[in-house]
This record gives structure tokens, C-alpha cells and sequence, in this order.
């Protein structure tokens, strides 16, 4: 086992029991935790993007994403249209006031970086409120992790295949079919363990998602970090790199998981 695996693995290994202890103390807990994810994301988005308008863009990427994570929990439509219409207020005049080449540039992608980092966790905390939803949030995370693991193992050992060779040189067709299949088996696997009411049907869709969704989260993300030139967006986490490498895939399941939970459930 090379050390970057090794490290990967390690850090899994220690993450996902305080993730599931997190969750299982209430939604309080949890939103405190996500509180911490986004300001270290709101972080490495600001360095991917250019660091745009400097340290008054870091100060507004994490007030902005602190407060897309909040409208989105809150989910009032009213307040939704006065906070995105001042943040892109705010992100106007920070371009405006750059004499950088690419100010507007970097402005307009801070203000897809307050919502891509604040607003998709939200729906994680979405999930932990609804009736049932620990349960639901430790199947989410079961199962993102898994088809992470699974794609990265599998296109190890067997990728020959590019998958998208211009957005991730690494990532194989292969490694995406072993993450698909991790992403299906962990999914009926936790429903037999925590999450019943799912039924074996529910718990294929909710794997099917997992694992198409997580997957171009990653392929997104990848594209992004090439742009910026950058092999990771930090490097908080040992063998992960930072938290947005790591929980890419989670949050661009979440929205979509939360409606499944929500209206076909």
C-alpha cells in the first residue's frame, strides 16, 4: 500500500465515526460542524478562485457563504431574493473596485462560490431535520463515502479507460463503474442496517444518485482545481487534500437526495 493510500485511508477511518457521532448528537451538533465545513471551504474557494478583491473578497466569500448555508436551512423565499440580491450588490462592487485584469472575472466566481460552498451543505442539514433523518444523513454519508473509496480502489487496480481525460487524467471508466456498484451496495447495505422504512427499490434509486451525482461532483471540482493550477484546494486533510476535495461529491448529492427523501419517499 503506497502512502497516499495509506493516509486516505486513515483519515476515512478516523473521520467517518466522529461524522456518524456528530450526527447522532442532533441537529445542533451538526449544524455546528457544517458552521466549520463552510468556513473552511469559503477558505480554499477563495484561493481557487483567484483570491478575488483580496482580504475583503475572503471576509465576504465566508459572510456570504455563512449566510447562503442559513438561507438555505431557513428556506424562506423573501429572504432568499434580499440575500441574493445584496450579495451580488456586494460581489459588483468588489470587482468594480479591482484594477485587476479578470476582477469582474473572479468577483462573479466568488458569488458561485457562496452558494456552491454555502448553500449545497445546507440540504445535509435539510436532511438531519427531517422525520427519520439521522438515519437518512448516515446512509448519505455511508454511501458517498463508499463510492468514493470504491472508484478510487477500483480505477487503481483496474482503470484503463479514461473517463474524461481533459477535466481528470486519473479518473477511469472503470474506477466510475467500481464507484457506481459501492455507491448501489452500501446503499442496501445501510438500508438493512439503519434505514428500512428505504425498502431494497428506494435504497437502489438513493445509490444510483449517490453515485452518478458524487461522481461529477468530484469531475467539477477536478476541472475547477486544474483551472486555478492547483493539485488540491488545501491540504487540512491527510490524504484528501482539503475539504472541499472531500466533500465535493457530498454536496452535490445532497440537494438532489433531499428532494428524493422528500417527494418519492
Amino acid at each position: 500500500m503506497d502512502r497516499h493510500l495509506g493516509a486516505r485511508m486513515l483519515t476515512g477511518i478516523v473521520a467517518l465515526p466522529v461524522l456518524f457521532f456528530l450526527v447522532h448528537l442532533g441537529a445542533t451538533a451538526y449544524l455546528a460542524y457544517t458552521f466549520l465545513v463552510v468556513l473552511c471551504g469559503a477558505w480554499e474557494w477563495w484561493r481557487l478562485s483567484g483570491r478575488p478583491a483580496g482580504a475583503g473578497g475572503l471576509l465576504l466569500g465566508v459572510a456570504g457563504s455563512l449566510g447562503a448555508l442559513q438561507a438555505g436551512i431557513d428556506a424562506r423565499p423573501e429572504r432568499w431574493l434580499v440575500f441574493l440580491a445584496f450579495m451580488l450588490l456586494l460581489w459588483t462592487l468588489a470587482g468594480l473596485g479591482s484594477r485587476d485584469e479578470g476582477s469582474a472575472r473572479r468577483a462573479g466566481a466568488g458569488l458561485l462560490g457562496m452558494l456552491y460552498v454555502g448553500l449545497l451543505p445546507a440540504f445535509l442539514v435539510r436532511i438531519r431535520g427531517l422525520e427519520g433523518g439521522r438515519e437518512a444523513l448516515f446512509l448519505t454519508y455511508a454511501t458517498v463515502f463508499l463510492c468514493d473509496t470504491a472508484a478510487y480502489s477500483v480505477g487503481r487496480a483496474l482503470g484503463r479507460r479514461p473517463l474524461w481525460p481533459a477535466v481528470s487524467p486519473r479518473k477511469t471508466l472503470e474506477g466510475a463503474i467500481g464507484g457506481l456498484a459501492g455507491a448501489v451496495a452500501a446503499a442496501l447495505a445501510g438500508m438493512y442496517a439503519f434505514a428500512p422504512a428505504l425498502g431494497p427499490a428506494g435504497a437502489v434509486g438513493f445509490g444510483l444518485i449517490a453515485g452518478i451525482l458524487g461522481q461529477a461532483g468530484d469531475l467539477v471540482e477536478s476541472r475547477w482545481k486544474r483551472e486555478a493550477g492547483l493539485k488540491d484546494s488545501s491540504a487540512i486533510l491527510p490524504g484528501h487534500g482539503g475539504v472541499l476535495d472531500r466533500f465535493d461529491n457530498l454536496h452535490f448529492v445532497a440537494p438532489v437526495l433531499y428532494i428524493y427523501l422528500t417527494m418519492f419517499l
